[in-house]
């Protein structure tokens, strides 16, 4: 069974003041992934990380595209260097996109957005395309999550339709705190994707991610 895990990051100019605990937390996302390979060797786990910054299309950055966990180098200061706006639907909408041109009807997804600002530089996407590019996936199977500081995340993944939402604290403390919630968001969807009575509707569905204390942080 492959599974697709993809993380697209906010690399704008308010992550600065987080950008090594932004760091340091991705990183503990790898290796979350990582043990969740080594417990479920039937499971072939990749890594697709893409950033987002500037204005529009041109600000979206490859890290890392499909490379087997095994594979993956860590996270430095060299994937990430914050600056400029937020084009946050054009990074879904390209990189959600591109993913599902790149992947089988039986391989698995999970997408997760993690962002400390809202949409405001996109050029090519806007909110109602990749609301409608999230039902369709959902409607593949695929598992979508949104984390959001300085907003109502919650309010906000209901609004692009992802059911999947965690408030996090732009702060040392928050992001170490996000990178616990994501490790173990993980591992729920790895625990699901390897039930073979589970519906695409059931997975696109699937709510329960987070738990309701966390959604509060």
């Amino acid at each position: 069974m492959n599974i697709y895990n993809v993380i697209i990051l906010d690399e704008s100019g308010s992550m600065s003041s987080i950008y090594k605990e932004t760091i340091q937390s991705m990183n503990e996302v790898l290796n979350g992934i990582r043990k969740d390979q080594e417990e479920n060797p039937e499971q072939h786990h990749y890594v697709t990380i893409v950033t987002f910054e500037g204005e529009g299309i041109r600000g979206i950055k490859m890290r890392r595209d499909r490379v087997p966990i095994g594979a993956v180098r860590d996270f430095t200061t060299e994937d990430y260097r914050p600056g400029g706006c937020t084009p946050l639907h054009d990074a879904m909408g390209k990189t959600l996109n591109e993913m599902e041109g790149l992947v089988h009807e039986d391989d698995k997804v999970f997408a997760t957005v993690i962002t400390d600002g809202m949409e405001n530089s996109s050029s090519e996407y806007s909110g109602r395309t990749v609301k409608a590019l999230v039902d369709r996936l959902r409607g593949k199977g695929w598992v979508l999550a949104y984390i959001g500081a300085n907003q109502d995340a919650v309010e906000v993944a209901r609004d692009l339709h992802i059911p999947n939402a965690l408030n996090y604290d732009a702060s040392p403390e928050g992001t170490a705190y996000l990178a616990c919630s994501v490790v173990k968001a993980h591992r729920k969807a790895s625990a699901l994707f390897s039930l073979h009575d589970v519906s695409a509707k059931e997975l696109g569905d699937m709510n329960t991610l987070f738990d309701d204390d966390e959604k509060q942080n």
